[in-house]
């Protein structure tokens, strides 16, 4: 059995329960495989309170990041609501205990809105680190976490998701530390992570399927739909949607009713899934580059999709900007995980 499917078995899901804890030997292996598909805290967490001793120093660093994590959130979220700016945290507080290494903040509103938020963040002490064509990202120092605010759901100039279309799904959330923040609904932040996961990172890491499976108690199926077909990103949610199934079938034997639903509706990828099938289920995957340009030609039927791609060309004329775009797109074809 490889590595991928013990760690799914041993993890479980919220419809499937977890298997005996593993050997020493698959213990450390898994550890490492969980540390490339970004669930590291959640698998130490899982273990119980007495994770193998040459472990312990990760899982209390996890632990002291995690809230920190929190700490930060929360901290943000008093600056961006003091400073009157409608905003939503996505693709950054999972449905699984996790940690990360940025935190992904939605300014929604017109340009004042965005430029205000960068003021307020500025203004907090906060460390300006860049600004890109479409974000801006502050690092507080103390915690290593970078503040990602986002003008539009975009990777360079793209706009992947308009942000009009979710914002009918911002809603209040209670982190562990007691504090409340806005974030996006299930429906409309697991449209966000899957297309990102495609278009962005181009690669699906076992992050990615928790969010989903967990996420799936949470959603209304029928949102989660619209959200994806009013924005035109079907085919990245089509790949998603049958990787996750897939991955859950081999690790329980089951895959789970909504989740089928989802399937039925947006219909299966055979073609990621027969090379997923082909590289013995590991993960991280890397999606070919087929896939990513068959969500990325979708959706250019959006008009503010289509002329944020048409933007990034034109900007493409400028050598500057195509090497340094170039640099980091080669860096995200040779690299293993994000």
């Amino acid at each position: 059995m490889n590595s991928t499917i013990k760690l799914l078995k041993f993890l479980g899901s919220p419809f499937q329960p977890a298997s005996p804890f593993p050997c020493r030997d698959d213990f450390i292996k898994l550890t490492s495989i969980a540390s490339k598909n970004r669930i590291l805290y959640f698998y130490l967490t899982m273990t119980g309170s007495k994770p193998h001793d040459k472990l312990l120093h990760i899982f209390y660093k996890e632990q002291a990041k995690f809230r920190r994590t929190n700490y930060l959130i929360s901290r943000i979220s008093k600056i961006l609501t003091e400073g009157g700016i409608e905003y939503a945290f996505f693709k950054t507080i999972r449905p699984y205990i996790s940690t990360t290494v940025d935190l992904d903040i939605l300014i929604f509103g017109e340009s004042e809105e965005y430029i205000k938020s960068i003021t307020a963040i500025k203004n907090a002490g906060y460390k300006l680190l860049t600004y890109g064509p479409l974000s801006t990202t502050f690092l507080d120092e103390e915690a290593n976490i970078g503040i990602d605010l986002y003008r539009e759901v975009a990777v360079s100039f793209i706009t992947y998701i308009d942000k009009k279309t979710l914002y009918p799904y911002i809603t209040t959330m209670k982190l562990s530390n007691g504090e409340k923040v806005k974030i996006l609904k299930p429906e409309a932040d697991l449209a966000c992570i899957i297309v990102h996961s495609v278009i962005k990172e181009q690669m699906y890491t076992l992050s990615e399927y928790y969010t989903f499976i967990y996420y799936l108690k949470q959603m209304n199926i029928k949102d989660f739909i619209h959200v994806v077909k009013q924005n035109n990103v079907t085919s990245a949610a089509r790949t998603h949607t049958s990787i996750t199934a897939l991955l859950h079938e081999v690790a329980h034997k089951t895959i789970p009713e909504k989740l089928q639903q989802i399937t039925e509706s947006l219909g299966k990828d055979y073609f990621e899934i027969t090379r997923l099938t082909q590289n013995n289920f590991e993960t991280p995957h890397k999606y070919h580059p087929i896939t990513v340009v068959k969500a990325l030609l979708e959706i250019v039927k959006v008009k503010k999709c289509r002329d944020s791609m048409a933007l990034q060309i034109y900007r493409m004329l400028n050598p500057r900007f195509t090497n340094k775009f170039l640099k980091d797109l080669l860096k995200h074809i040779k690299r293993e995980t994000y």
